[in-house]
């Protein structure tokens, strides 16, 4: 593995300190901050001006269509569930997309010697982001519920959190093996929205969504 792939996945590991946000602001504030930076990847951070400073984090494809597309896809996975989930699953999916994502990578890059045969993913990879998104999802509900009492929440028992998270975890792993980029259109949005860091974190908080209101 690269050591520039190290560089975009230590920033996409430390992207899951937005799981914390409810300590800090309320949902329409993050929603609020998420579209002003929105803005600024639409009409300032483009490509030909800050090309150098987001480097470290986007490969040579997200640049095609003049937009930082990593920070942009970002952004508005993070849109769409702080604005349609409960804060602490809201939560919870940022956990699994940044903890999982990013170390399903460096495990499979690695030691992943198992491929699936419909893309380029392996299971040792599934593995690694199941692990460790768990862990931290579980780590991130627990300290949030600690200090947070959250409306419709039934319980904030290990064994309750716990499922909360293997859900949300066992659901972004699978969909992070999908071979997205065989499937990305020419247009700006379908490359915004087919993309794995989009559909991990909003698939993920649609399942765990699903768990707590039923």
């Amino acid at each position: 593995m690269e050591r520039e792939e190290y560089k975009r996945k230590a920033i996409h590991i430390c992207m899951g300190l937005w799981a914390f946000f409810p300590l800090v602001v309320t949902r329409y504030s993050a929603l609020f901050i998420c579209l002003i930076f929105l803005l600024l990847v639409l009409f300032v951070f483009r490509e030909h001006r800050w090309k150098a400073a987001f480097d470290a984090m986007a490969r040579q494809e997200d640049y095609t269509h003049g937009y930082l597309m990593g920070p942009l896809i970002y952004i508005l996975s993070v849109m769409v569930c702080v604005g349609f989930y409960p804060p602490y699953i809201a939560a919870a999916s940022f956990a699994i997309m940044a903890f999982g994502d990013g170390f399903a990578t460096i495990v499979g890059r690695n030691v992943g010697r198992h491929k699936y045969p419909f893309s380029e993913k392996s299971i040792e990879g599934t593995a690694g982001f199941i692990a460790c998104s768990f862990l931290s999802t579980l780590v991130v509900l627990m300290i949030l519920t600690h200090y947070i009492t959250f409306t419709g929440l039934k319980s904030t028992a290990p064994g309750y959190l716990g499922t909360i998270a293997l859900l949300g975890c066992v659901c972004g792993a699978l969909v992070e093996t999908l071979p997205f980029e065989k499937s990305r259109g020419g247009s700006i949005v379908r490359r915004a929205i087919i993309d794995d860091n989009f559909f991990v974190p909003v698939l993920s908080g649609l399942i765990m969504t699903i768990f707590v209101i039923s």
